[in-house]
């Protein structure tokens, strides 16, 4: 049960995204009962998945909503020092490495080519994977996910098989292919004993990077201008939303906005109540202004 302690609402999801969600509802509501009259379409749209592999937004790019010429998403981005609104963010891919080594009796070694320690030489090696650097974005990083190898059942024998999971963050002009080369050119100058394949699996984003001067990006600015009384903050962001595919993909721009989190993901989540009126009153004159 949500519990308000003061300006705060605590509760599971109150702040990613309950609240955003809310003041969409309250735009919404708010148009509806001022009769007021605008050109197009607006529509709303609450789709699963932004937490993991995005197949929510991947399937709604596949509907009217791949056509729509701009969109706000209700990510707790208050676009002030402690979230400001991405202009840009990276993509990622996760490599699956299978390393395919010889079994051998493991008193013997030396008869064999051991796939883990194989995969150890290699992972001891990623900080030598050739990571482009991008103006804004800086570099990309890689973090190991996942190891496994050897016996399910006590065995002694040199293991002829290990695979592994890196997760790589990519900024814009890298690709997969890319991605692959870099690995497979660190692969190769090891001289490794082992035959090595290099793939890639879902999940997968793609980078983007917008033009400040976006339509929807300018009226934001103005609105928030306004009603907050100081100008909003921008960065180019290390993270994933589903703007990696509406933006990435679909080439539709997007606005990140939504009230102020906090602690997010635990126990304690809230959000300050406070920043509810005037969201939803943003969201409002964004949505009325752009369709005017």
């Amino acid at each position: 049960m949500p519990v308000q302690k003061g300006d705060k609402l605590h509760g599971l999801g109150s702040c990613d995204m309950k609240a955003g969600i809310a003041c969409t509802l309250n735009m919404i509501r708010a148009i509806v009962d001022s009769g007021a009259d605008f050109k197009g379409e607006l529509s709303m749209s609450a789709v699963i998945d932004e937490e993991a592999m995005g197949d929510g937004a991947v399937a709604m790019l596949k509907t009217e909503y791949g056509k729509v010429d701009a969109a706000v998403l209700a990510e707790p981005y208050p676009a002030d020092e402690s979230k400001p609104v991405p202009l840009g963010i990276v993509g990622k891919l996760l490599y699956d490495i299978h390393v395919h080594g010889v079994a051998a009796h493991g008193f013997r070694p030396e008869d064999g080519v051991n796939a883990v320690e194989e995969a150890g030489k290699i992972l001891a090696n990623l900080d030598k994977l050739n990571l482009r650097t991008h103006p804004k974005f800086d570099k990309g990083n890689y973090s190991t996910l996942k190891i496994e190898g050897g016996y399910d059942i006590y065995s002694v024998l040199v293991p002829a098989f290990c695979r592994f999971e890196v997760n790589r963050l990519i900024v814009p002009g890298e690709t997969v292919e890319g991605a692959i080369e870099d690995m497979e050119e660190l692969i190769t100058s090891l001289n490794l004993k082992s035959r090595v394949e290099v793939r890639v699996k879902p999940p997968r984003y793609e980078s983007f990077e917008m033009d400040p001067e976006e339509p929807i990006l300018r009226l934001f600015h103005r609105v928030y201008t306004d009603v907050m009384g100081v100008e909003p903050q921008y960065q180019y962001s290390k993270s994933i939303t589903d703007a990696n595919t509406i933006a990435g993909v679909g080439g539709i721009p997007c606005l990140h906005l939504g009230p102020k989190r906090g602690d997010t993901h635990k126990a304690n989540e809230y959000v300050p109540l406070s920043w509810l009126p005037p969201v939803s009153e943003m969201y409002t004159r964004i949505a009325l202004e752009y369709l005017s």
